[in-house]
């Protein structure tokens, strides 16, 4: 009776033992992905056809505006540690300050030249921790500004709201890139809200609140791709003067102890307008 219950209680201490590892390990598991809430968030990375680019890991206080001499600069504003605003300054070639915007301007700023001395400037309010921005999902809204780089006057100014991300623009035209929504449900299932697909769309100056579509994806979250190899998937926008590539990539090992952005899916996309639309466009900004 006495070999019995030693057994007994050898066998309900190993489970017990079992039970508490993985308890430690279910634990260990979800505090490793509170840490981190943006993990399996997708990155996006635009590049511009100068070569420059920016991602979640672009932290420079100076960012070229594309297709000019000048470039952008945030500062932190006066009050910042009450607001937490920034100021944005526009740079010329040799750095000298030409315009400063009080708290108009993020850690996160694009600017890209149209015709003549007229830019358009992006400044954008990310909220995903320990990055600059750039994972989808974290985008809270985005101030668009039109320019005059003659006078520093802002012909235009309006927002794009949350994960509304801004790729380019093309004269009174910016353009959009929105995620997807997978189909959910609400009140235990008893309301299904249907999946919505990704699409890139445009808003005009003249009648901004409306959004124009452009292209239509065929997924909601993501292509039917096959990214279980990798340890990041990256949307890649290539801006050219008449169009878009957007690329799906994944980080994978490729052997030898490389690794590399594989290309998973590749879109073409035409943003030129026709010519009765592109006729007189920036002339009815700065008439």
């Amino acid at each position: 009776m006495i070999y019995k219950k030693v057994e007994f209680d050898h066998e309900v201490r190993k489970i017990v033992r079992r039970v508490f590892s993985l308890c430690c390990t279910a634990i260990s598991v979800l505090l490793l992905t509170g840490c981190d809430p943006t993990a399996g968030s997708t990155v996006y990375e635009v590049i511009y056809p100068s070569g420059c680019t920016r991602d979640c890991y672009t932290r420079d206080e100076k960012f070229p505006i594309e297709g000019s001499s000048c470039s952008l600069q945030w500062e932190e504003a006066d009050d910042y540690r009450k607001t937490h605003d920034y100021d944005m300054r526009i740079l010329d070639e040799n750095g000298s300050v030409l315009y400063e915007y009080l708290d108009m301007g993020s850690t996160t700023m694009r600017g890209i030249r149209q015709e003549a001395d007229v830019i358009w400037v992006c400044a954008e309010q990310w909220t995903a921790p320990h990055y600059n921005g750039y994972l989808e999902g974290w985008l809270k809204e985005s101030n668009l500004l039109l320019i005059d780089l003659s006078d520093g006057e802002i012909l235009f100014q309006d927002k794009a709201g949350e994960n509304e991300f801004y790729i380019t623009s093309n004269g009174t035209r910016c353009y959009f890139y929105s995620p997807g929504k997978e189909e959910s449900e609400k009140l235990f299932g008893w309301i299904k809200i249907p999946a919505e697909n990704a699409v890139i769309y445009y808003r005009e100056i003249s009648d901004w609140t409306q959004k124009h579509a452009v292209y239509s994806f065929d997924y909601a979250a993501e292509p039917d791709i096959d990214t279980s190899h990798g340890v990041e998937t990256r949307i890649r926008f290539y801006i050219s003067e008449n169009g878009l590539k957007m690329v799906w990539t994944s980080y994978e090992s490729v052997g030898n102890g490389d690794w590399e952005y594989l290309e998973k899916k590749v879109y073409e996309i035409p943003l030129t307008p026709n010519a009765s639309e592109q006729a007189g466009r920036l002339t009815r900004v700065s008439a």
